[in-house]
């Protein structure tokens, strides 16, 4: 379960003084149901920035900030951490997996888009991180396949430029992308550049993650089918494509965004009020039923 964190929303004011409320909520509901979760940490606060999109690294205050909370994060909820200790009856499934980011790439998440301040970025918080647990993951921030014109950067160009900062190659141990696109041919397309840029630089056996993919059930949106049929459909279509496709991409995981509609009104982004897997009062839709045909579950 990849879950966001937002850093305002748990250090509203800079002091330091951690608010893990929702975070602790949602470790001990997957740690109950035997879910691995992968945090992502995104968004400078308002006390630190006019703009959230702005990374932090212009100033060692910014960097410090950034590192001090990673580091709390890890401290509580990592291997040995502080939260397992204070819920015996829970059992242990410490974090091992931080993503660092979302869509640095993209304007909607960075600006300005800078592979080099993201190679920053990405180096601080490996160090921050495998400073308290060493064994610690760091998956890149799901890089947007093909941003539309003027807005970023293509996610293999972007890896490429990430390589070239000293240092960048050995900060992180999984790539991920995020590979919209009209169908799964075409969202393949968007994943094989990363692939060619890892194996060009030696990292044949780099794991990669899709830590976000899906499609809607709308017909109003960019990314919807136009009924829960046809994106059953596409669910078919793109969980057959990646599954012929896996060793080759050394791909490990994939999350579709997101688990269930949200509700009439509500807003998260331009295309996803109808990608779940659920209706919003709960029900399955056909789509979950196809799911479950690649998972054997019943």
């Amino acid at each position: 379960y990849r879950v966001a964190v937002d850093w305002q929303g748990i250090d509203g004011s800079g002091d330091g003084d951690f608010n893990w409320n929702g975070l602790d909520e949602t470790v001990e509901a997957t740690a109950e149901r035997g879910i691995k979760l992968m945090p992502t940490f995104y968004s400078s606060p308002s006390w630190l920035t006019y703009d959230r999109r702005v990374m932090p690294v212009w100033s060692g205050y910014a960097i410090r900030s950034w590192e001090a909370m990673l580091k709390a994060a890890v401290a509580r909820f990592g291997n040995g951490g502080t939260f397992w200790r204070e819920h015996p009856e829970l059992p242990e499934t410490p974090i091992t997996l931080w993503q660092i980011w979302n869509e640095p790439n993209i304007r909607n998440f960075a600006w300005p888009v800078s592979p080099g301040k993201y190679a920053k970025l990405v180096k601080v918080s490996a160090a921050a991180i495998r400073s308290v647990d060493p064994g610690g993951k760091i998956v890149l921030g799901g890089l947007y396949g093909t941003p539309p014109p003027g807005t970023g950067i293509d996610a293999g160009p972007f890896l490429k430029r990430l390589y070239r900062v000293d240092g960048f190659r050995k900060s992180f141990n999984i790539a991920a992308v995020h590979p919209y696109a009209a169908d799964a041919r075409r969202s393949l397309k968007r994943i094989l550049p990363v692939r060619r840029v890892l194996n060009r630089h030696g990292n044949f056996g780099r794991s990669m993650f899709i830590t976000e993919l899906g499609w809607g059930s709308d017909s109003a949106t960019s990314f919807g089918t136009g009924s829960q049929a046809a994106q059953a459909n596409r669910v078919k279509s793109v969980f057959r494509t990646l599954l012929r496709h896996r060793a080759r991409l050394r791909l490990r995981s994939v999350i579709w965004f997101s688990w269930a509609d949200l509700p009439v009104g509500s807003y998260s982004c331009a295309f996803c009020h109808k990608t779940g897997f659920f209706d919003d009062e709960g029900n399955p839709k056909p789509s979950w039923w196809a799911l479950l045909d690649f998972t054997h579950g019943d």
